[in-house]
């Protein structure tokens, strides 16, 4: 058999080969979605707790106490707690005893908590625009928000969002018209502290996460 009496065969039994023998076909590549870049991330964390927040606060059935602890329940999750705690202290925090830290971070997160639900909870809810998201390093951004209260009047949002070390995103600070919430909640304990102690500022914060 010649040279192209063997091609020829090759190409017959080639064309006879079943399906299952013939050469996979490639596999379609599958497009990758463009990561999300910084500010696009924190952008849509705030979006994402100001809408669940929004459905605490409407829940249909539920009693005020009820709406305001699921609020909480919606900032314990979109807080950083532990960094905000620390940052409210202060030095005062190198001076406490073990038996005060304990205290402290076992009542500051229902506090402060429960302090941004009563503060908040007319804003939630409200018609709302983020207009900016901007990187103020290489973990933190800010994204504002501009609400319309009840009066009709604007009202700038500012949530600084930080990226943890874990990867998750976590609010370290709350700035209203230009005023930063924590820098003035650290200032009122170190005011309060000054001229009535720790102990006091403990028993103040265990009486105001009941609610009393």
């Amino acid at each position: 058999m010649t040279k192209n009496h063997l091609a020829l065969v090759a190409i017959l039994l080639a064309s006879t080969l079943p399906p299952a023998m013939a050469a996979p076909a490639a596999a379609p590549a599958t497009a990758t979605a463009p990561a999300l870049s910084q500010t696009e991330e924190a952008s849509r964390f705030a979006k994402q707790m100001l809408s669940d927040a929004t459905a605490a606060l409407t829940k249909q059935g539920a009693t005020e106490a009820q709406k305001i602890a699921a609020f909480q329940e919606v900032l314990k999750k979109s807080l950083a707690l532990d960094v905000v705690g620390r940052f409210m202290l202060g030095s005062t925090r190198d001076k406490m005893t073990a038996a005060q830290l304990a205290r402290y971070d076992a009542v500051f997160p229902q506090y402060i908590t429960r302090q941004y639900a009563q503060q908040f909870k007319d804003l939630v809810g409200r018609p709302m625009e983020v207009t900016e998201a901007r990187a103020l390093n290489t973990r933190d951004s800010i994204v504002r928000a501009k609400i319309k209260r009840k009066d009709g009047a604007s009202i700038n949002i500012d949530w600084r969002v930080r990226k943890l070390k874990d990867g998750s995103l976590k609010m370290i600070d709350i700035i209203v018209s230009g005023v930063s919430i924590m820098l003035v909640k650290r200032e009122e304990f170190a005011a309060f502290i000054a001229k009535n102690g720790v102990d006091p500022l403990l028993a103040r914060l265990e009486k105001e996460a009941k609610g009393a």
